[in-house]
């Protein structure tokens, strides 16, 4: 088991070693020893070992596992800063870099490094000195996250508005335009029908009317057909007894010769008479 954590420890400061590179970035030879180089800066990640030497590797060394040095010419390394809760870890601490920490949800970093958390404030609340919250007091409010709380309007901005809501503990006072009724003005009458609307009423109403006046059409049209088409039949004769009319009688005839037998000539012996 020792063995294996043995093993674990050389590769991780072999990997972290691997990830900066050792030595001087910058060296120049010394003023006092042609024999000796000095190093103005240290390769990042690598910390001053000794200002000069005759060997310009042995000048840097890169920090130990757990630290870093932000400062080419630091003579030691920093330990890495450890983010304890409700502070998390957002990016992994390097040779060259500390360790980048955030707060977690419902807390915020209470200065730029981020060194330490608050908790957040919601609308209508602020925060205190204790790193807590409290409501906004009377008369003041908050409408964003975690800011201080403000008083309230006292008035409109345009002269024109008047208050028309009190402000709350998250959001100021309302204001709006308020227009003068006339007591004698009457509002415009307004159709709210659509004028699609209108013209499907009107086309029913024009398919009705025709529905209704076509059957009566037709019918007066077949009775005239069939007026004009009847034959004309005999002249009707009124009923009742008829009258002839009278003979006109003459002031003055001939004598008619009367026609029959032999016996009634015979029979008939009276003479002609004149009329006069």
């Amino acid at each position: 088991m020792w063995l294996h954590l043995t093993l674990l420890l050389l590769l991780s400061w072999s990997l972290g070693s691997h990830e900066v590179e050792p030595g001087c970035e910058d060296w120049t030879f010394s003023s006092s020893s042609s024999s000796e180089v000095c190093c103005r800066r240290c390769k990042p990640g690598n910390r001053l070992v000794t200002k000069c030497d005759m060997d310009v590797k042995v000048l840097c060394t890169p920090c130990e596992n757990g630290t870093y040095t932000d400062n080419n010419n630091a003579m030691f390394c920093k330990k890495c800063t450890e983010c304890i809760k409700p502070l998390r870890m957002k990016k992994r601490c390097t040779a060259s870099s500390d360790t980048v920490c955030e707060c977690i949800e419902g807390f915020q970093c209470g200065d730029e490094a981020c060194s330490f958390c608050v908790q957040q404030c919601g609308k209508g609340e602020e925060p205190t000195e204790h790193r807590d919250c409290r409501p906004c007091p009377a008369g003041m409010f908050n409408s964003q996250i975690h800011h201080h709380c403000m008083k309230w309007s006292s008035s409109c901005r345009s002269p024109d508005q008047q208050i028309v809501a009190e402000g709350t503990a998250i959001s100021d006072i309302v204001c709006a335009d308020l227009k003068p009724t006339m007591p004698n003005e009457i509002p415009p009458k307004t159709d709210s029908k659509d004028p699609g609307m209108k013209l499907v009423i009107a086309i029913i109403c024009a398919c009705l009317i025709i529905s209704s006046a076509m059957p009566l059409c037709v019918a007066m049209y077949f009775k005239r057909e069939k007026t004009v088409k009847m034959p004309l039949g005999p002249a009707e004769t009124p009923a009742g007894p008829m009258l002839v009319p009278e003979p006109e009688q003459c002031s003055f005839c001939f004598p008619q010769e009367e026609h029959g037998s032999h016996s009634s000539l015979l029979l008939n012996d009276k003479p002609f008479e004149l009329v006069v």
